[in-house]
């Protein structure tokens, strides 16, 4: 929803510090792996019950995600590469947080699968209708990202507000995932229909 007016911003910010990695021969490869470290290193805090420094490292793990495009379009070192590590390694990160909620939240049963399962469909949908629509050499995303990421109310921003939200309030922790999962439903569904229009 708020993913890509945020990525924009993001990028403006990051352009003067992206030239500096340049400078010092950071690749945009190694902010995209160094990213999903400190996503993971995040996860291990949330699990041993360092919520907040948990979500500290991973604000810091998200801003240097958005790192890597910025650094991969100042250096012209963009690459499908970058595109596919990116969200490889993204998707390792993402699901490393709810495994850490999980951990401290036992009582969350099954939303912590359901979560997961959401995060599968809805990257599932994505790939898949960006695949076919390069196929048919179509375009639905206005962006210069590696891949078609057609615009969902379930998207990276969100995430990160979901995350920190169930560090804020641990007491509503359940109740906020269950919502998080209806989001990624209602994801699933809105590229579905999107993708029943495009490839009639």
């Amino acid at each position: 929803m708020f993913d890509a007016p945020v990525r924009r911003v993001v990028a403006r910010v990051l352009a003067a510090p992206a030239r500096a990695l340049a400078r010092a021969g950071v690749s945009p490869n190694a902010a995209t792996i160094a990213a999903a470290l400190l996503g993971m290193a995040a996860a291990l805090l949330i699990a041993s019950n360092r919520s907040l420094s948990g979500i500290g490292v991973w604000l810091v793990s998200r801003v240097l995600d958005g790192m890597d495009g910025v650094l991969g379009r100042a250096t012209g070192r963009t690459s499908s590469f970058g595109g596919y590590l990116d969200i490889t390694l993204d998707m390792l990160a993402y699901c490393a947080m709810v495994l850490g909620f999980a951990v401290i939240h036992p009582e969350g049963g099954a939303v912590w699968a359901a979560i997961l399962v959401g995060y599968v469909l809805v990257t599932t949908t994505t790939l898949a209708l960006s695949s076919v629509l390069e196929k048919e050499q179509a375009r639905v995303a206005d962006n210069d990202r590696s891949l078609q990421f057609t615009p969902g109310f379930a998207e990276a921003g969100e995430t990160t507000a979901v995350y920190v939200l169930m560090v804020l309030l641990p007491a509503l922790t359940t109740a906020i995932g269950w919502a998080w999962v209806a989001v990624c439903a209602a994801t699933v569904v809105q590229r579905t229909l999107l993708a029943r229009r495009l490839l009639k």
